[in-house]
């Protein structure tokens, strides 16, 4: 029985003295070092699954609300490789998933006509953003001072997201065009306007190319635009603008 004991006490002296492993894992009762260092609440993927997330990059898209009044956020997931060959790819990204229009229609309401064509690539020269659409853009469009007023600040506030943008240029089919849809001044530069995007925190941001989706307006702005610069610098015959954009007679 003392041998036994002694022989006992023996072996696991021998096994606690083993370097590189804790003592339940020698003893068989813990697979590995990892078992015992890793939280509970972290989340093991696979490298197929790791691949998805890094290869995708997040663009922040606005659409308006259900009542044409303000803009929401919507986050949403590209291919990397595809929208990193150069800045104005990324920009005509953009203007692509614009058109494609928001992944909930509940929440949000397409800015854009689902007809329009980006025409050429993005142009930024500058730190302005030169976007060149067809026809449908104008032709396809509901019209209304509100609807036209979201449209051009939603393709405005999207691409300001963007580091190296501060102001965008609209021309249809190559043209720069006086008017948009009879309400305000289309042939200017138009900055960045955050009055217009909404603040409420329940506004959520959702994915429709296969990444996860975010919520809030969480990100800060891009580069070059600290505070987003509300658009003041034009203004109607008689004085008068709308969330900065110029009311034509």
């Amino acid at each position: 029985m003392r041998r036994t004991i002694l022989f006992v006490t023996l072996f696991v002296f021998i096994i606690v003295m083993l370097p590189g492993c804790s003592v339940l894992q020698k003893l068989g009762l813990q697979d590995s070092q990892d078992d015992e260092l890793r939280p509970v609440s972290s989340i093991v993927i696979g490298e197929t699954e790791a691949n998805k997330l890094t290869d995708k990059t997040p663009i922040r898209l606005y659409f308006a609300n259900a009542d044409n009044t303000k803009l929401k956020l919507e986050i949403r997931y590209v291919d990397t490789a595809e929208v990193k060959k150069s800045d104005n790819t990324l920009a005509s990204a953009v203007i692509t998933e614009l058109i494609k229009g928001p992944s909930d229609n509940t929440a949000f309401k397409s800015t854009v006509p689902a007809e329009t064509k980006l025409v050429t690539p993005v142009k930024i020269e500058n730190k302005v953003a030169t976007v060149n659409l067809s026809k449908e853009f104008k032709t396809k469009h509901p019209g209304g001072k509100d609807a036209e007023r979201m449209t051009i600040y939603s393709i405005v506030n999207s691409l300001t997201e963007l580091e190296g943008i501060e102001k965008v240029k609209f021309t249809i089919d190559g043209k720069t065009q006086k008017e948009y849809m009879g309400n305000f001044k289309f042939d200017a530069l138009f900055p960045r306007s955050t009055q217009l995007i909404s603040k409420d925190s329940a506004d959520s941001g959702a994915d429709v190319t296969g990444g996860s989706a975010e919520t809030g307006n969480t990100q800060t702005p891009a580069a070059g635009n600290p505070s987003g610069g509300d658009s003041k610098e034009t203004s109607g015959p008689n004085g008068e603008t709308m969330d900065g954009l110029e009311l034509l007679e």
